[in-house]
Order: C-alpha cells, then structure tokens, then sequence
C-alpha cells in the first residue's frame, strides 16, 4: 500500500494507516535586499556569502492520513501510535513510495484537523524540510532497483591511475561537495584550480562538482573513488 517512510517506520506496513494525499511546496528564495535612496531599485545581497549561488528557505510538505480500525477504542489508540512516531523526534528522512530514490531532511511541525467519523479518522501532518531532496545512493552506485530512466546515467566514479588520467563526471543536480577517497597521495586539477589529496577520504572545503560536465585531471599512482549524491529541488 502507498505511504511513507519516517523515522525509520512506514505509514502503512506499520500503523495500517492510508496517506490520502500530499503537497510539496516549492521553497522560496532567500532574499537579502536593500534600498538605495535616489534610485529605482534595491541591491540584491543574497548570494554573496554562498559564492554565487542561489540560497533558498525551508519548504512544506503537508500530507493527509486516513484512519481505518475495528472501533473507536482501537482508532484512538492507532492514533496515539502515529502521533509519537511522527512528533517524538527532530528532524529525520522523509521517504515518499513514488519519490523512493531521494529523501527530504523533514521535521513534523504540527498535526491538525483531527476528524473521527464513527470508526474512521482523519488528519493533516505538515513537515518543514530542507529545500532539497537529497538522492539514497552515490550517483555511480548504479543500483538497479532505484536507477531513475529519467534522469541518472551511467558512469564510472573510481579509477586506476597511472600517471594522469583526465575524467569526466556528470552532475545532474545542483553543485555539491564530493568525498574523495584514495589510497595514495594524489593531487587534482577541477575548474582550473590544484587540490592536494590524502590517503583516505577527502573533504575539501570550497570544492564542489558543478551542474552539468566536471572534467577532473588526477596525478599520481593508485586507486581514487570520487562519491557524490544529488541535491535537486
């Protein structure tokens, strides 16, 4: 049956519970602007201290839930159940059966409009979340059962390098940063600047793989994994 999945339960599989609909809002830019006196327009300050990209505000996400059960007693109690899975914790992933291959960083900031109708109920969770969802796998992963026809492609994301090796990586989401594993020193070369890498993980501060081509030129002898998620509105 079509649901949820929060808090690490599922809507239906666990509480019995029907998810009738659900509403995701878009998120809204986050705007610094500010007057000019004499002049017909405002300065725009809103992307300077993000290095030029465009920075957005929470969204919400209000779904709507159906109760069926045997008799009041039992709905009550089911009802009681779902209200301390959903409210009795901060901010988790909110999985969606149709949207299965991301997840939104989502809190329950209210239940309202509680209606009990003989044994049945209904009532409204609105979540605040992150303004991106966020894909399960690494892009590369290639995992068949979540592999989106739409959007993912296939490509390799580890390497063996002799020398120089020049690759490229596709981004189909918003600029994010990679974690780079390798397991010798290595250095690269990405958007015209030179970052030195540690055996390891590496998470480089100001280093992030652009919307679209990335094309990387690696030095060095070894094994690199370069792994990455989507972040999409």
């Amino acid at each position: 049956m079509y649901g949820l999945t929060f808090n690490g339960k599922h809507s239906y599989n666990d509480f019995g519970i029907y998810l009738e609909s659900k509403s995701l809002q878009a998120p809204s830019k986050k705007k610094i602007k500010v007057d000019v006196p004499f002049m017909n327009s405002t300065y725009d300050f809103s992307t300077i201290g993000s290095g030029g990209e465009i920075v957005y505000n929470q969204r919400d996400i209000v779904v709507k839930f159906g109760i069926s059960s045997r008799n009041k007693e039992t709905l009550y109690s089911v009802y009681s159940d779902v209200l301390q899975w959903l409210l009795d914790i901060g901010k988790s992933q909110l999985i969606f059966d149709d949207i299965n291959d991301y997840y939104f960083l989502a809190e329950v900031e209210s239940i309202t409009s509680f209606e009990e109708v003989l044994r049945f109920g209904k009532f409204e969770a609105k979540f605040i979340a992150e303004p991106f969802k966020i894909s399960i796998d690494y892009v590369g992963d290639d995992i068949w059962d979540t592999f989106n026809f739409l959007e993912d492609i296939t490509q390799y994301n580890e390497f063996d390098i002799i020398g120089t090796k020049l690759i490229k990586l596709y981004n189909i989401g918003r600029a994010v940063a990679p974690i780079i594993t390798v397991n010798s020193n290595m250095s690269i070369i990405i958007g015209g600047k030179s970052y030195n890498l540690q055996v390891g993980d590496n998470n480089i501060f100001g280093l992030k793989l652009q919307t679209g081509d990335n094309w990387i030129t690696i030095n060095g002898n070894g094994h690199i994994k370069i792994s990455f998620k989507k972040v999409r509105l």
